[in-house]
């Protein structure tokens, strides 16, 4: 197993456990959730102990087979990690004509998928595909904020294992498309896309 500790400034360091008791025993006691809710990140190994600030975590990735299976909120199915390339293919970001109003009404009970762009302290970005059931118009815009209003988010890495990110360092978070219902407190006002000038 290999653990990767992604920090605000850039810096990614590696860690691996190649006993496959201890690994188990590591993701046994993980809890997605509760990763950043401690002071401090520890890890110890034969000849060394780091620890990390935790709020000074950005992320941290898992890469293991049979990793835990962790739970989202209601209605939410899944959360896959892409590139930006496929991200801004995918959610038709290059071909502003074919972007997906977000007033664009789903019947309750359908599937949408829903591209996420967050963006860390230190300037990292990630790219996320969410999977999601549509509720009533009143509960899509609650889902996805009670997902990124958390303590943490975790997803599927594009190339295998999960990552857990550390929401308290989240700078900002754009959903594409998004929620048909708009927050009271939203300026009203078109996103001006980095590089290709498309309003979304």
């Amino acid at each position: 197993m290999k653990i990767l500790i992604h920090t605000q400034e850039g810096s990614v360091e590696t860690f691996f456990q190649d006993n496959p008791d201890l690994a188990a025993r590591i993701l046994k006691e993980i809890q997605s959730t509760r990763v950043f809710t401690g002071d401090t990140i520890t890890i110890a190994g034969d000849y060394s102990l780091t620890t990390f600030a935790a709020s000074r975590v950005n992320r941290v990735d898992f890469i293991a087979e049979d990793l835990p299976v962790w739970k989202y909120p209601a209605d939410i199915l899944d959360v896959v990690e892409l590139c930006e390339d496929e991200f801004r293919e995918q959610s038709h970001l290059n071909d502003p004509p074919r972007l997906e109003r977000r007033r664009r009404s789903k019947q309750s009970g359908e599937f949408a998928r829903v591209f996420v762009e967050v963006e860390m302290a230190g300037g990292a970005r990630i790219f996320l595909a969410a999977e999601i059931r549509v509720g009533l118009p009143a509960e899509r815009l609650q889902r996805l904020r009670t997902l990124f209003s958390a303590v943490a988010v975790h997803f599927h890495m594009r190339e295998g294992g999960t990552a857990i990110l550390n929401l308290k360092n989240l700078v900002r978070v754009t959903f594409n498309p998004g929620p048909d219902v708009t927050p009271i407190s939203a300026w009203p006002a078109h996103h001006l896309s980095g590089g290709n000038g498309a309003g979304a």
